[in-house]
């Protein structure tokens, strides 16, 4: 299998990565379209291919990352 198809999303799992960094982004102020919120959507998607599978998931993940 390769990276690219290792990457890909379906619709219920984009709206799930997405749900989570929308709502990460307006808890730090940090806009969607700005290097942090780059960043924050590339850990994301790491964080549901390894396993969160849900928003909450995610979340809780992000905010241990950040130490929070």
């Amino acid at each position: 299998m390769s990276f690219l198809s290792d990457m890909a999303l379906n619709q219920s799992e984009i709206e799930v990565v997405c749900g989570a960094l929308e709502e990460w982004c307006e808890e730090n102020r940090t806009p969607l379209d700005s290097e942090g919120g780059r960043d924050a959507a590339t850990v994301m998607l790491g964080l549901y291919k390894t396993g969160h599978g849900t928003k909450g998931a995610i979340l809780e993940a992000m905010r241990r990352v950040n130490g929070e």
